[in-house]
């Protein structure tokens, strides 16, 4: 199921150029070592069941998915901010297309504040991801 997941949020990266051009490269979990600014990393941090009454497929699976962005920091915190609003127009309560597999949300819960770390600006962004099976 997160090989499913990971897909579909690597298919929008994939399919929009303009999210392509803002945020540069994206990887699941990890990126190369050396890896040309700006990029962005996403991880699926865990999920749960929310059981409801009646048949198995009813229940919700809820994903807790974070976005890992880093830019140059040279340009004061524009590249980043550029980064930022296109993940969220990309997905904050958008349908993403999961084989097998209802979106019902996903939607960004928290954008944490940035960090400045060896002349690179980093921000970590939450999204929460509700599926249900077809």
């Amino acid at each position: 199921m997160i090989a499913v997941v990971a897909e579909s949020i690597m298919q929008v990266f994939k399919n929009s150029q303009s999210l392509q051009k803002d945020i540069g490269d994206l990887y699941f979990q990890q990126a190369p070592q050396d890896i040309d600014l700006p990029y962005g990393v996403f991880y699926i941090n865990g999920y749960t069941q929310e059981e409801l009454m009646g048949a198995a497929s009813n229940n919700i699976t809820q994903f807790d998915i974070q976005f890992s962005l880093f830019s140059d920091a040279t340009d004061g915190g524009e590249q980043i901010a550029t980064m930022i609003a296109a993940l969220n127009d990309a997905y904050h309560w958008k349908v993403l297309l999961i084989n097998g597999w209802r979106c019902l949300k996903m939607a960004r819960e928290t954008v944490l504040p940035l960090l400045y770390i060896d002349e690179t600006w980093q921000a970590s962004i939450d999204y929460s991801l509700w599926i249900q099976e077809e």
